[in-house]
């Protein structure tokens, strides 16, 4: 069997896979109708918010009247059982397997924008049109739920309204960071370039611009907060912050409440602090293209 086959198959089968897994958590969380749930903007009686969050956190491809710009979005807690939860962790596997598979197929056409765009053609055309699947939104196939076997103590929503993120990397290690984190473009290609011909440990900064988005700040039991303080592993497991575009999933027995949490209203522009002058103000581009992200010092 030739690399290209089995590309394509593994591919068609992460997905076939990911589909049905998707249908199942999806399933299960309306299921779980008798545990409690809060989604933000759906508080009113007549809104299914259990069927909302469920199609939200599944969605797989664009809808109509969706930017191809954006990510479904559904800001919230959703009380689930523990079958649920394990499903949800099955489908986070899933997703990831899928996207190791669509890291591996892209590979084969190479990293130019006409490879790209022969990628997406082959398989919009090809592969995912045999199986009737088109317009994958690739962000929300990949990205992961936030699922907790335990409730937190306290959930504080809030507005992270900062315009950019930065990371401070060498060069050489900023080489490795997009190549890991990033799908291949002209830009990402030419930043890398350009990165190949600096000096392996001077500094840059990797900048990217950040639309307002959700925090959820996390406070876990005294029990659970003593052992991640001692525990990398589980601080991973029970995170102290998160960015919550989709709801958090929390494990709850019958009649076991929500944690304590805020009602977070949506983002108001208009309600915006000043920031005081942020250092990254003296970050100048050392690359004209301007979807490049990589700045030096000035």
């Amino acid at each position: 069997m030739s690399k290209e086959t089995a590309a394509r198959i593994a591919v068609r089968d992460a997905l076939i896979q990911l589909v049905e897994l998707n249908r199942l958590f999806r399933e299960a969380i309306e299921s779980d109708h008798g545990l409690p749930i809060w989604t933000m903007e759906t508080e009113s009686e007549s809104t299914n918010q259990r069927a909302l969050a469920a199609g939200i956190a599944t969605r797989l491809t664009y809808i109509e009247e969706q930017n191809k710009q954006e990510t479904a979005r559904l800001t919230g807690l959703v009380g689930v059982s523990e079958q649920t939860l394990q499903l949800g962790e099955e489908l986070n596997l899933c997703r990831d397997q899928f996207k190791t598979a669509m890291a591996d197929f892209r590979k084969l056409f190479g990293d130019s924008i006409e490879a790209i765009e022969q990628a997406s053609d082959d398989l919009r055309d090809g592969l995912l049109g045999g199986l009737q699947v088109k317009h994958l939104h690739f962000v929300q196939c990949y990205r992961q739920l936030k699922l907790f076997p335990e409730p937190p103590r306290r959930v504080g929503f809030s507005w992270a309204a900062s315009h950019s993120g930065t990371v401070r990397l060498t060069a050489e290690e900023a080489i490795v960071h997009f190549r890991k984190k990033y799908i291949a473009s002209v830009a990402v290609n030419e930043d890398i370039g350009l990165l190949e011909k600096m000096p392996a440990k001077e500094v840059v900064v990797i900048k990217r611009i950040l639309a307002p988005h959700l925090r959820a700040n996390i406070t876990w039991p005294k029990d659970i907060q003593a052992l991640r303080q001692a525990d990398p592993v589980l601080k991973k497991q029970y995170p102290a912050q998160i960015n919550s575009p989709l709801p958090l999933f929390i494990q709850l027995k019958p009649g076991e409440p929500l944690p304590e949490f805020n009602r977070i209203r949506p983002y108001d522009p208009s309600a915006r602090q000043e920031r005081l002058q942020r250092s990254d103000a003296r970050l100048v581009k050392i690359n004209d293209n301007p979807h490049s992200r990589i700045y030096r010092y000035a």
